[in-house]
């Protein structure tokens, strides 16, 4: 994981392919003490657009890799997950 000169904590992101509502696996070590800092929902076009989703979404919590969406079904689009780890 990236590291920020200055920031107290490691900092994971993942861009993974978007899904109906429910669990998505998020590669790159993402564990249930884990801090979501950001959810952007991106979708393909001219140019492409990313709308927050964060609010959304939250890592599970008891499955090490996994975020789950309550509300709105991101098929056909992109995730990019950005989080802060414990480690």
């Amino acid at each position: 994981m990236p590291t920020i000169t200055g920031f107290s904590r490691r900092l994971g992101h993942a861009l993974i392919p978007g899904n109906v509502v429910g669990e998505h696996k998020v590669p790159g070590n993402l564990k249930p003490t884990d801090t979501l800092l950001s959810v952007l929902h991106i979708s393909e076009g001219t140019p492409p657009t990313g709308v927050s989703r964060t609010a959304e979404f939250s890592i599970h919590a008891t499955k090490g890799g996994v975020i789950s969406n309550t509300t709105t079904n991101t098929s056909g689009g992109w995730l990019l997950v950005v989080w802060a780890s414990t480690e």
